[in-house]
C-alpha cells in the first residue's frame, strides 16, 4: 500500500499521541496546574508567514498582510512545546521565510522531531534543510482564465519541475502532490493524473515515493455566521453529482487501457474520494454552510481530545489548540502568545478540552474522526493498526 493509503489519510495515527493525551486529560480532570507538561503538544502546524509568491482566489489566509514569525520564537517550540511533528505550512508560503533554512535546522534540534512541509512549491530555498524534511506536500492547481493561481500561467511547469527536483535531487522519503478540485477545474482531474503518472511512471528508482492527494476546496465558514449567500457560495464552489459521475466514468474508461495507471492511482493517492463524494460526502460538504438553529445541540459530557495533541502556531505567534477554530485567526479562540510560555493557560485549554466552542460538534469539527478514535481507546485500548507516524 502507498503513503496515502496506508499513512496520511489513516484517522489512526493520532493514536501515536495517547500517552500524552491522556496524561493531559487527567491533568485538567483533576484540575492539577503542570504547566510545563501543559503547554507540550505532539504535532503542531507551524505558520512562518503570510507572505506568498500566488494570489489563489479561494486562499483562506489571502489578504491578512505580511505577518512573519520571529525567529527568536522557535526557542519556545524547542524548549517548552517540544513537539514530536512538525508540519511547516501556510498562511502564506513557508519556503520564502527569510530564514527558512535556519528554521528547519533549529527546529531539528529537537530529539526525534519529525518535520514535515507543505509548500505552493515555487520556490526550493538553498541549505540543508532537506536533509530533515520526512515528507513534502507540493499544492498544484489550475490554469484558470490564462492564471495560474493569480499569476502567469508558467508558474505551473516551474511548479512541476521543481516536484520533479523534490523526487530525483533530495533523499525526502515522501513526495505528495496536493491537487485543490472545485466545480471549474473538475475537467483537469484527470488529465493532470495522467500528466504526472506518465512524468515520473519510468523512474524505477523514485516512483514510488511519489502520490497524489485530491482535496475539495470549501468555503470557510463560522457555524454562527452563516448566511444563504455564504451557503450559495460553498454550493457554487463545489462540484455537483454530473460531474463527479462524469469524472469517475472518464477513470474507469482510461482504467481500462491501462491497468498500471489504475494501480498507481488505487495506491499512490487517495482517489477513492471520488467514490465518497459520489456516495454522500458531496451532501456533507454543502451541509457545512447551511443555514441552522444554533447552537447546535450536544453532548455535555463531551470531550475533545485532539486539542491535548495539537497545536497550530500563526506567524503573528498565537497558538491554536483547534485546526478548524485556527483559520479564523481570532484571539479568542487561541490559547494565548507563544512568548508567554511556559506559562500554560489552563482556563483557556480547559474550554477546548470540554468541547465548548461553537465547533465543537460533528458538522464543523474537522478532526472529529480522529477523536472519535481517541474517545474509544481511552478506557478500552481496540487491537487496530496504528502506522508509526505523528503526524496527523
Amino acid at each position: 500500500m502507498g503513503y496515502v493509503t496506508n499513512v496520511a489519510t489513516n484517522k489512526n495515527r493520532i493514536l501515536n499521541h495517547i500517552g500524552m493525551i491522556k496524561e493531559k486529560a487527567a491533568l485538567l480532570d483533576a484540575s492539577v496546574v503542570k504547566e510545563e507538561r501543559l503547554c507540550r503538544a505532539g504535532h503542531i502546524e507551524l505558520q512562518l508567514t503570510d507572505k506568498c509568491t500566488l494570489n489563489c482566489s479561494n486562499c483562506h489566509f489571502r489578504d491578512l498582510g505580511d505577518h512573519t514569525f520571529s525567529f527568536d520564537w522557535l526557542d519556545r517550540i524547542v524548549k517548552n512545546i517540544r513537539p514530536s511533528a512538525i508540519t511547516l505550512a501556510g498562511g502564506g508560503e513557508p519556503t520564502i521565510y527569510s530564514r527558512f533554512n535556519d528554521a528547519v535546522l533549529k527546529l531539528a534540534e529537537i530529539p526525534r522531531v519529525k518535520l514535515g512541509l507543505i509548500t505552493n512549491g515555487t520556490v526550493i530555498p538553498k541549505g540543508e534543510w532537506v536533509k530533515h524534511i520526512s515528507w513534502i506536500r507540493v499544492s498544484v492547481y489550475s490554469v484558470e482564465n490564462g492564471m495560474y493561481s493569480g499569476r502567469i500561467p508558467q508558474f505551473l511547469d516551474v511548479v512541476i519541475n521543481n516536484i520533479q527536483w523534490y523526487l530525483r535531487e533530495s533523499n525526502i522519503p515522501n513526495v505528495g502532490i496536493h491537487f485543490l478540485f472545485y466545480r471549474k477545474n473538475m475537467s483537469d482531474i484527470l488529465s493532470f493524473s495522467k500528466r504526472m503518472y506518465f512524468r515520473f511512471k519510468d523512474d524505477k528508482k523514485n516512483f514510488g515515493r511519489v502520490h497524489i492527494q485530491f482535496k475539495p476546496a470549501f468555503i470557510m465558514a463560522r457555524p454562527t455566521q452563516l448566511t444563504p449567500e455564504l451557503h450559495k457560495e460553498n454550493v457554487e464552489l463545489l462540484p455537483d453529482y454530473d460531474q463527479i459521475r462524469s469524472t469517475l466514468s472518464e477513470f474507469e474508461n482510461e482504467f481500462s487501457k491501462d491497468e498500471s495507471f489504475k494501480v498507481f492511482l488505487e495506491t499512490q493517492s487517495n482517489f477513492s474520494i471520488f467514490n465518497q463524494l459520489s456516495n454522500g460526502y458531496l451532501d456533507e460538504l454543502i451541509n457545512i454552510t447551511r443555514v441552522r438553529d444554533f447552537p447546535l445541540k450536544k453532548n455535555e459530557k463531551n470531550r475533545c481530545y485532539v486539542c491535548l495533541a495539537y497545536q497550530l502556531i500563526d506567524p503573528n505567534g498565537f497558538i491554536y489548540p483547534c485546526l478548524t477554530l485556527a483559520e479564523h485567526r481570532l484571539k479568542e479562540f487561541s490559547l494565548g502568545h507563544i512568548s508567554e510560555l511556559p506559562n500554560s493557560p489552563v482556563e483557556k485549554l480547559n474550554k477546548f478540552y470540554t468541547a465548548s466552542t461553537e465547533c465543537c460538534n460533528k458538522i464543523f469539527c474537522r478532526n472529529w474522526s480522529q477523536n472519535e478514535v481517541v474517545k474509544e481507546n481511552i478506557d478500552k485500548p481496540l487491537k487496530i493498526d496504528i502506522p508509526k507516524d505523528n503526524f496527523f
